[in-house]
């Protein structure tokens, strides 16, 4: 019963955005966005699994540059970047008032090193932006998705005077 509710809220909100037109949010409720997303990242930061995937729906899922997570997934993602040394920050930019405040749109940017992973040299800082819709569980917002993007990398420079020996 509790995806059918949430998938019908977010079916809604998409619905419904371009008749009711997402409206900033008021200080307040940005305010407990941010510090939202604050609490959530110390908790990815510690590895705390569980204080992370509190922050979630029941039914929430993520979509980022490794595919779809869901469920139990998005705890073992937890304790797997916790594994790898993460140091996550992240940054509010914004915050929307969607289906007559039942609803938020909140996006931001984030930056993120490892000290362990193998995909990554140590320091290497990747950036990007995430957006989330949130959704009111009694006096508590729950996010119900978020997509998280990379930033490309910077193009590579053109080497002048390059000492190339193509014959």
């Amino acid at each position: 019963m509790r995806p059918i509710i949430t998938t019908t809220i977010l079916a809604l909100t998409v619905a419904m955005a371009p008749v009711s037109r997402a409206q900033q949010a008021d200080n307040q409720t940005k305010q407990a966005i941010e510090a939202m997303v604050m609490k959530w990242t110390q908790a990815v930061n510690q590895g705390d699994d569980k204080t992370a995937s509190s922050f979630f729906t029941s039914d929430a899922f993520g979509i980022d540059v490794y595919g779809r997570t869901s469920g139990a997934q998005m705890g073992e993602l937890t304790k797997k970047v916790h594994e790898m040394g993460i140091d996550l920050t992240n940054k509010v930019d914004d915050v929307r008032s969607l289906a007559s405040g039942q609803a938020l749109l909140a996006s931001g940017t984030f930056t993120v090193s490892y000290s362990n992973n193998p995909n990554l040299k140590p320091g290497d800082t990747i950036t990007g932006n995430w957006m989330r819709v949130l959704v009111k569980e009694g006096s508590d917002w729950k996010i119900a998705a978020q997509s998280l993007t990379r930033q490309a990398p910077p193009a590579p420079s053109a080497t002048v005077g390059s000492s190339s020996t193509n014959k």
